[in-house]
């Protein structure tokens, strides 16, 4: 029995021992849970629409059980848009979280342990793990050990299965007393329970861990389009990250601000160290589009500005090494606000890398000696992004959320607020009350959470289907 998983192994138990509409529903339940917890919770409302499916003809019935990997994902969708009442009790609760669903049933895809692809990626594992129990070299007892936490997990997995089989097999039998059947339903619903919370760690267990995810950061917040108003939304963006960090209990250092006379902000960078900074915040980068009426306007007219931001992970000393021989350092006076000696000594430093031609400059503090060490430290970063990307050139281009210099002219995200909506184009996803996403809080928190979790499953779906350019 070893090395089967999910339905394989039900199917050599063979379909007769299950009613088949307890089957079916079993995986449409199995499908709607591996959608996010979060826009679902209407599921048991679902599931009642599903009783009708499930009196259909036992030709029908039959049809749909043996080509569940192809037809279930689509009858998911066709339930939620034939039942009217079913989708308004989603869109109300969605709603009220503030939260607007445009593209997520149509870019839906199922990834749950009763998928094909899912079950021979796992398989491939299982035979993965059996040679290397068998190997007597260093890598191989490496191998086995870092996959056997996985192995345990489905180990558990399929205990579970069996345990709801002879569960749903009381529960449904005609014979022995009312009472077993109520025990064995609710004993049914716990194991239900285990088995969905085990399906998310096996598939996040599929995921690796990136080393960079605990990489201090750099947030780069540039003003772009939009003259005056798009430097007083920089300054806006700006709050917002510097909020969200203190909010996440990280430690943050504001390393450049660059301020404008009439107010505004041109550009601000923040360091950023602390748990999971790199993993949470790269999906930031990219063009943020503002609709608002600026504060200048007379007319009333809304304007459209934009801001550019960046995530450059910062590297070690030792994943880039910088040659002097590479570098054309200049040294001028600083401009603006400085202190006493701020036109008096050439402590702005500007830095040009000869074999890529990135220039970085510094001019916030009053030593030019730091100036070089924050120009450096930035030029380090900017070419460990370059390295990145490069590394990742033969990611699939289609996926929608982009990394690194990769995303920055991708226009990611549009704050209305004449409406009071901001909108995140890549995962089709709107919400309100931009004053309170805007404190960079709990709303904010919800969407870069949502953003993860999208990048998890664009990740295994990379992995399950070796999607590649």
């Amino acid at each position: 029995m070893e090395g089967k998983v999910g339905s394989e192994v039900r199917a050599e138990k063979g379909v007769s021992e299950i009613k088949p509409e307890v089957k079916i529903m079993r995986q449409i339940l199995q499908i709607g849970f591996s959608q996010t917890k979060t826009h679902f919770l209407h599921m048991r409302e679902f599931c009642l629409t599903c009783k009708h499916v499930a009196s259909q003809p036992q030709r029908t019935i039959s049809h749909l059980y043996n080509n569940r990997s192809a037809t279930l994902p689509r009858l998911y969708r066709t339930i939620l848009r034939q039942s009217n009442e079913r989708a308004r009790l989603i869109s109300n609760y969605t709603v009220n979280r503030g939260i607007s669903k445009s593209s997520q049933l149509e870019n839906y895809e199922a990834l749950s342990l009763e998928n094909v692809e899912v079950q021979k990626y796992l398989r491939k594992l299982r035979e993965e793990h059996r040679a290397a129990l068998h190997g007597e070299d260093e890598a191989s007892t490496q191998a086995a050990r870092s996959q056997a936490p996985l192995m345990r997990l489905l180990d558990q997995v399929e205990r579970l299965w069996s345990d709801i089989e002879e569960l749903c097999a009381l529960a449904e039998s005609n014979e022995g007393d009312k009472e077993m059947q109520d025990m064995a339903r609710e004993e049914l619903q716990e194991v239900k329970t285990k088995l969905y919370g085990l399906q998310e760690e096996v598939l996040c267990a599929l995921i690796p861990e990136e080393v960079m995810d605990d990489r201090t950061v750099v947030v780069e917040v540039s003003a772009g389009v939009g003259g005056q108003e798009a430097m007083l939304f920089c300054q806006d963006v700006f709050n917002m990250y510097l909020s969200y960090v203190q909010h996440r209990g990280w430690q943050e250092e504001v390393t450049e601000y660059e301020t404008t006379d009439i107010g505004g902000l041109r550009h601000g960078s923040i360091v950023v160290s602390g748990d999971s900074v790199y993993s949470s915040l790269k999906y930031e980068g990219g063009t943020h589009r503002v609709q608002r009426v600026p504060k200048t306007e007379k007319a009333g007219r809304v304007h459209t500005s934009t801001v550019s931001v960046a995530v450059l992970p910062q590297p070690l000393e030792i994943d880039i090494q910088l040659s002097e021989k590479d570098m054309k350092m200049e040294t001028k006076r600083a401009s603006g606000a400085g202190g006493q000696s701020v036109n008096t000594t050439d402590s702005a430093v500007r830095i040009v890398h000869l074999p890529t031609g990135l220039s970085v400059e510094s001019q916030s503090e009053r030593s030019q000696h730091h100036n070089k060490d924050k120009c450096l430290k930035k030029l380090r970063a900017l070419l460990y992004q370059q390295q990145l990307d490069n590394n990742t050139q033969n990611y699939n281009s289609n996926r929608k959320l982009q990394v690194g210099a990769k995303g920055r002219s991708e226009k990611i995200r549009t704050y209305n607020f004449p409406q009071d909506r901001v909108t995140d184009h890549r995962l089709g996803v709107s919400m309100h009350n931009l004053a309170t996403f805007m404190g960079g809080t709990d709303t904010f928190h919800d969407l870069v959470s949502q953003l993860v979790e999208e990048g998890h499953r664009e990740t295994l779906q990379e992995i399950i289907y070796g999607i590649k350019t």
